[in-house]
């Protein structure tokens, strides 16, 4: 069963120290649903890529397989201006700080993505 939300995020602009992605996110619960690319997300790779320590085992010499970004603060990197949100116009929902909620799942799919690969993705995109 599906909650009927997701986003996608473009990549549109990198310099390989940072990225700009358009992204947009759909609501199928609202009856005026109009998604439009037309939300931005500004992140820097370094503070997202260092975060990341690989727990080593016996069994797993390279790391221990991750399935969601570690030791990463959205506040810190907020404050810092290493990652910024322009909500896109078919926002759903906002966190206390006004970002949308849907741009912050598409940040942590991102963030995995870099984490795991060590540089941006070209798309991502999710759908719950």
């Amino acid at each position: 069963m599906s909650l009927g939300f997701g986003g996608v995020a473009r990549l549109v602009l990198s310099d390989e120290k940072s990225a700009l992605y358009l992204y947009k996110c759909e609501n199928l619960n609202k009856p005026d649903n109009n998604p439009l690319e037309d939300g931005e997300i500004y992140i820097e790779l370094e503070p997202i890529f260092s975060a990341y320590v690989p727990k080593r085992t016996k069994r797993y010499p390279e790391g221990i397989p991750i399935h969601f970004p570690e030791n990463i603060d959205l506040d810190e990197l907020f404050a810092k201006g290493s990652l910024a949100v322009k909500n896109c116009s078919n926002v759903s929902f906002t966190d206390a700080r006004g970002i949308d909620r849907q741009a912050i799942t598409l940040i942590w799919e991102i963030a995995l993505e870099i984490q795991l690969s060590g540089s941006f993705p070209p798309k991502i995109g999710y759908f719950k």
